[in-house]
């Protein structure tokens, strides 16, 4: 699982310029978000004051900050990696073209459920993405890249992402998972196969991730989830991811011949 020091939901926008922060509309639109927004030495604080917890020194909101980023002058600061964004076939010209970006981070989140975090953090994007105009949106935690243009702040498109891998394994397997939902202590979704529809899997990855970011991890060893046919069920069971982030996975057996690796059923 993530460390707990580290484990913030994050996301990058990045600019051809850089934005600013200071700008008296981009405040106002935030103040329809938290009345409470702090400007301050160039960093915005949002408390989302409607979702608190109780800890033993008192009522605690769930925080959103808005700050920039590092430029791109230092040497331990790079454009995001692109190859794991599958949709957007204009995502690297897009990158190339960025100078600058801001950081949207989440603050004394982790005692808040998995939904109150996302909805805090995509309000304030939401109004970034407005009022700004990023050129894209990098997620850290998925290792996604979107288009701010189709930017939905109701969905997990970004929290979530579903990577591809075929190098380095069996001839003819391929590897699919998803990245993301270990910030939240919960299985990211895997499948080793060979000759099933790429396009297929992942969506029906991506599907069960969204189901495990409602439900919690509730889908037990040996039981199975739908795939996109009505008949179809693939028997999961919990194990270590195969590609790094180091974390659980629930491994979903496409069963023969399309599963690949060495498995043992029951």
């Amino acid at each position: 699982m993530a460390e707990a020091e580290t484990a913030r939901l994050i996301a990058e926008l990045w600019y051809d310029e850089v934005p600013d922060l200071t700008d008296p509309r981009l405040l106002e639109a935030l103040q329809e978000v938290s009345p409470q927004v702090e400007l301050q030495d160039g960093s915005i604080t949002v408390p989302h004051s409607a979702v608190t917890m109780e800890l033993e020194d008192g009522t605690v909101p769930l925080l959103t900050a808005v700050l920039t980023g590092s430029g791109l002058d230092r040497e331990d600061k790079s454009l995001p990696d692109v190859s794991q964004t599958w949709d957007w076939a204009e995502v690297g010209d897009a990158m190339d073209r960025c100078t600058a970006n801001v950081l949207v981070t989440e603050l004394l989140a982790s005692v808040f459920t998995p939904q109150q975090r996302v909805t805090g953090l995509m309000s304030v994007v939401r109004v970034l993405v407005e009022q700004t105009r990023p050129t894209a949106i990098f997620w850290p935690n998925s290792q996604r890249v979107t288009n701010p243009l189709t930017f939905d702040p109701d969905g997990l498109d970004g929290v979530i992402n579903v990577r591809f891998f075929s190098v380095g394994l069996d001839d003819g397997a391929k590897l699919m998972d998803t990245v993301g939902l270990d910030l939240f202590e919960l299985p990211d979704l895997q499948c080793h196969y060979r000759d099933a529809n790429p396009a297929d899997v992942a969506t029906m990855l991506f599907n069960t991730a969204v189901y495990v970011f409602g439900e919690g991890d509730v889908i037990d060893d040996g039981h199975t989830i739908s795939g996109l046919q009505g008949d179809e069920h693939f028997v999961v069971r919990h194990e270590d991811a195969m590609v790094g982030p180091s974390r659980t996975v629930l491994d979903v057996d496409l069963g023969d011949p399309y599963a690949a690796g060495t498995r043992v059923r029951e």
